[in-house]
């Protein structure tokens, strides 16, 4: 791939599956928030400061062999990365762009696909600062957040929106929808041994407490909690409030779309196109001012 060969500020991973809602959902983003200006694509010869990648595993509708519509897809895009792993089984009733749970098999399959995700970013991306995590059910606002991120400090870096975990552990996490952490961060989840040999495992039921161990029944907080285990000193948690990284249908974080809106998540089909519409002539803006505090950074609205 092209884009093996060139270095970029960030690379921004997301989980995909290999089933045709999901398909239309990437084909949605190619379509919209990638066209802005600086993001990498094959179309551009992949040059820009961001590049996008979908991760998949083999789907169990698939007979757990990835399609030969996926192939295809990855042939045209060049943007897909296929892991030698199997999608967890859904077992809810939760929806695309919706809040909830898939269940178990499907949680820890993106806990797994995500932890890959950054291993293999580390690996095939030698020289980049930033590496995100994101949906494919959201719509990113690529100037704004590249007008952001190059204010921000190049190591220690843990950008989202924070949550609080539960369970007698008590840490903070980045949701899983748009976040973004610096190489050096990374690094601390990948180095963790002993997730490491859990994540190389196949899923089992028997290792549900194994699992527990490290949140791994959300990949978020799978993330927020290892960083909370490696006592990394170097961590800065850069704060998004609400007005700018939220979600537009059903959740706690349920916002309408405003000016001021940067990361929208959780939207229908129909929806990439009307905020590509009201968002894609704003590709020279001004980075957004922010306080610090000791390790923590938050955006003003």
């Amino acid at each position: 791939q092209t884009w093996k060969e060139r270095d970029y500020l960030i690379v921004f991973g997301i989980p995909s599956v290999d089933i045709d809602e999901r398909r239309r959902r990437r084909y949605l983003q190619r379509t919209t928030c990638w066209q802005f200006p600086d993001v990498a694509t094959r179309s551009n010869n992949f040059t820009g400061a961001m590049l996008v990648l979908y991760v998949l595993a083999r789907h169990p509708s698939q007979g757990y062999e990835y399609s030969a519509t996926l192939e295809k897809e990855a042939e045209e895009c060049q943007d897909v990365i296929t892991l030698s792993m199997n999608e967890g089984r859904v077992t809810t009733n939760k929806t695309i762009g919706r809040f909830g749970y898939w269940g178990l098999e499907a949680e820890v399959g993106m806990s797994r696909k995500s932890y890959f995700w950054f291993e293999l970013a580390l690996r095939l991306f030698p020289n980049t600062t930033y590496i995100s995590k994101g949906d494919d059910d959201m719509f990113l606002r690529v100037p704004q957040f590249l007008a952001d991120l190059r204010t921000l400090p190049r190591y220690g870096i843990y950008w989202g929106r924070i949550w609080s975990g539960v369970g007698p552990v008590q840490y903070e996490f980045m949701l899983g929808s748009c976040m973004t952490l610096s190489r050096d961060v990374v690094q601390q989840v990948v180095w963790c041994e002993a997730l490491r040999r859990l994540v190389y495992l196949p899923f089992s039921e028997d290792r549900k407490r194994d699992y527990d161990g490290f949140s791994m029944f959300h990949e978020d907080m799978m993330v927020g909690h290892v960083l909370h285990l490696s006592k990394y000193k170097g961590l800065v948690y850069v704060i998004e409030k609400v007005c700018r990284f939220h979600n537009l249908h059903g959740s706690p974080t349920k916002r309408r779309v405003g000016k001021k809106s940067v990361m929208v998540h959780h939207i229908k089909e129909k929806e990439y196109m009307k905020l590509m519409h009201r968002f894609g002539n704003d590709t020279t803006p001004i980075a957004k001012n922010y306080s610090r505090l000791n390790n923590r950074i938050e955006f003003d609205c």
